[in-house]
């Protein structure tokens, strides 16, 4: 019992940004919408709230953008060339570079057993 006397109990405190960080919005069910103000009003708030998604809509900086663009690019430039090759071509291509390298990266025996 003696050695539990210096534990901190409760949750982790973590650094809060000055500025506040990022917020998460809150998704409301529609029933609590429906009770909370009645089915015109929340029809009327949804039809805010999907305007003001679509001007903010993506919230990502240009160069986040340009970057996932870049990222579609190469991924796609990969698919090609992985898809002009069968696995039998690679296996060959892959054994072909095995025979060209020296022997220095073989592991040598360490004991003379057998």
């Amino acid at each position: 019992a003696g050695t539990m006397e210096n534990v901190v109990r409760g949750g982790l405190k973590l650094k809060k940004p000055l500025d506040g960080g990022i917020k998460k919005k809150k998704k409301k069910s529609k029933k609590k919408e429906e009770a909370a103000g009645g089915s015109a009003q929340a029809s009327s708030s949804k039809h805010v709230d999907t305007q003001g998604d679509d001007s903010s809509g993506d919230e990502r900086t240009a160069y986040e953008k340009k970057w996932d663009e870049q990222v579609k690019k190469v991924d796609l430039k990969q698919a090609k060339v992985s898809a002009e090759k069968s696995h039998r071509d690679r296996v060959n291509d892959f054994n072909e570079k095995l025979s060209k390298l020296s022997e220095h990266y073989d592991l040598p025996r360490v004991a003379g057993g057998g």
